[in-house]
């Protein structure tokens, strides 16, 4: 299922993914062969997105929508007959998912590096459940041997250095004075950079 503090877009608009016709099936599982048709939508048809699933194996991320009024009015569909839409946000909310770029959690922080016009990084205290928010910057790499991928935001003289491997590791430096105050591995990492392509 989703990952814990994901934000997930709150709507979406069928689309066919067939030239033959604009029937959207909606499924009860999001599986296509064990996955009954519990609904035929059409495309053009808005629907309230509640969750999102990647089932092992399978390449594409599945949305589970309510397509009704009522609370079983509730089925799934996969990505490529659905438009994700965006809510507009302000830097000081929660970005959506198509703006975020990186999401992981540490033992003791969860980032989220995201493009609202301008790149921000975010740094929520799991603990405090404080968030340090600083526009951010990418760093060239000119190593093809170093695989890494680097963002680096600065507040109130603390350095907040991001790294991953797109599809592998990620890691939060927090660094003040000069000195390393905070250096965890991330796991539950997601966002558009992150997925390998």
């Amino acid at each position: 299922m989703t990952n814990l503090n994901q934000i997930l877009p709150s709507e979406g608009i069928l689309k066919s993914n067939s030239t033959n016709t604009n029937v959207v099936n909606i499924r009860s599982a999001p599986l296509i062969k064990e996955g009954n048709v519990v609904h035929k939508g059409k495309s053009g048809d808005r629907v309230k997105i509640l969750d999102k699933n990647k089932p092992s194996g399978d390449k594409h991320n599945w949305y589970k929508v309510q397509f009704g009024k009522q609370q079983s009015d509730v089925g799934w569909v996969r990505e490529d007959v659905i438009t994700v839409v965006a809510k507009p946000s302000s830097p000081d909310k929660n970005p959506s998912e198509t703006q975020t770029l990186l999401y992981f959690v540490t033992d003791s922080k969860t980032v989220r590096i995201y493009n609202q016009g301008q790149v921000y990084i975010n740094v929520y205290d799991n603990k405090s459940e404080v968030t340090e928010r600083a526009p951010a910057a990418k760093l060239l790499n000119n190593d093809p041997k170093n695989i890494w991928t680097t963002y680096v935001a600065i507040k109130d003289g603390y350095t907040y250095q991001v790294r991953f491997i797109p599809g592998a590791e990620t890691e939060l430096t927090i660094i003040y004075n000069n000195k390393i105050i905070l250096q965890q591995k991330g796991f539950r990492a997601d966002g558009s950079e992150y997925r390998p392509t």
